[in-house]
């Protein structure tokens, strides 16, 4: 075996065992035969040296995506992992969505343009940025309306350009700051940026074989989730500092621990099955958390109310495990009862589509 066909078998490894095994030699060898040369030389030097193309190896993945998470027409274990990354990408992406939206409102009343409002105290008065990186900040995090705007519709590739817009921005904000020693070193911006490129990445699974977004609810879910979080949120932050403690990867935690529970008060004990996407969803998404939480600890080590901010996020990490392992164990208990994803669940129309 050349050393160009093990890197080649070694991205095939992407795909599900059972399919690899019917399917991965005759792949193999058209693989090869695309990239057999006349001259000998050439020939071995690409035996030795040569490897997978970028289109080669995205082509894989794309069809690995589609095995693992498919849609409707899917075996059910790949069909409810693909309901699963879904709906937990547009939860996300709703959040982000809501939250910028309530922003606007917010700032649109603190500069005093909604004159039907009452006039915000003195304290809360916006001050114009001086530097042009904040205002990139600010503007950029919109972009998650649009983008989440356009993944309902079914513009999966545009919503995952916009949302760049609200990605590259910061990050090279965070960068600039932390190098010029404007703002100390922290891990919370980084760790936010790290959780967006994976909400780009989890775009993917909107793929051509995946079922069309309910349009309606998941748009009426904007107004619905800016009247239960943000506004309730600020309105009780502008009376009391308790809720100055809790930041967003605390929100965050709040959030999923109450969605599990709504979730747990449902339908999910009587009807595991039909509910396993769900299920496995807030599964994921309290993963998440969990790690974001964890890794922003750090943070906390030269804030004043450390101890406080600590014994916070201690409480934010217990409940979110109270609520999140009953949970997990019930989803996984569901999807084993579903077959697996057998080896002819999919053949691609050319060998590496």
């Amino acid at each position: 075996m050349s050393r160009l066909e093990e890197r080649y078998r070694l991205v095939l490894r992407l795909l599900p065992a059972a399919y690899r095994q019917q399917w991965e030699d005759d792949m193999v060898a058209a693989f090869l035969d695309s990239m057999d040369n006349d001259d000998p030389e050439t020939a071995a030097y690409i035996a030795d040296y040569g490897r997978p193309s970028l289109a080669e190896v995205a082509s894989i993945v794309s069809l690995a995506v589609r095995l693992r998470l498919g849609g409707p027409d899917a075996p059910a274990r790949s069909y409810a992992w693909g309901q699963a990354v879904r709906l937990a990408t547009l939860m996300a992406m709703l959040t982000q969505a809501v939250m910028v939206t309530a922003s606007v409102a917010v700032a649109l009343w603190l500069s005093g343009k909604i004159a039907w409002l009452p006039a915000p105290a003195p304290a809360w008065a916006l001050t114009p940025s001086g530097s042009i990186w904040h205002t990139a900040w600010n503007l950029a995090g919109y972009a998650w309306l649009p983008a989440y705007i356009a993944l309902v519709l079914g513009h999966r590739r545009v919503a995952q350009a916009v949302a760049l817009l609200a990605i590259v921005p910061p990050a090279v904000t965070t960068a600039v700051e932390q190098a010029a020693g404007d703002v100390p070193l922290s891990v919370t911006p980084w760790a936010l940026r790290l959780i967006d490129v994976v909400l780009v990445l989890a775009m993917a699974v909107f793929h051509r074989d995946a079922p069309p977004v309910p349009r309606r609810p998941w748009l009426l879910a904007i107004p619905i989730g800016i009247l239960l979080v943000p506004l309730p949120l600020f309105a009780i932050q502008a009376t009391s500092q308790a809720p100055r403690l809790l930041d967003w990867p605390g929100l965050s935690c709040a959030m999923v621990a109450a969605a599990i529970a709504v979730h747990l008060a449902g339908r999910a004990p009587r009807q595991p099955a039909r509910t396993l996407p769900w299920s496995l969803a807030l599964t994921l998404l309290a993963a998440a958390t969990l790690a974001l939480r964890i890794v922003t600890l750090p943070d906390y080590i030269d804030q004043a109310q450390r101890t406080t901010l600590v014994t916070i996020a201690a409480t934010e990490v217990i409940a979110v495990l109270a609520m999140a392992l009953p949970l997990a164990r019930r989803a996984i208990r569901a999807l084993h009862r579903l077959p697996p994803i057998p080896a002819d669940a999919q053949r691609p129309t050319t060998p590496t589509e």
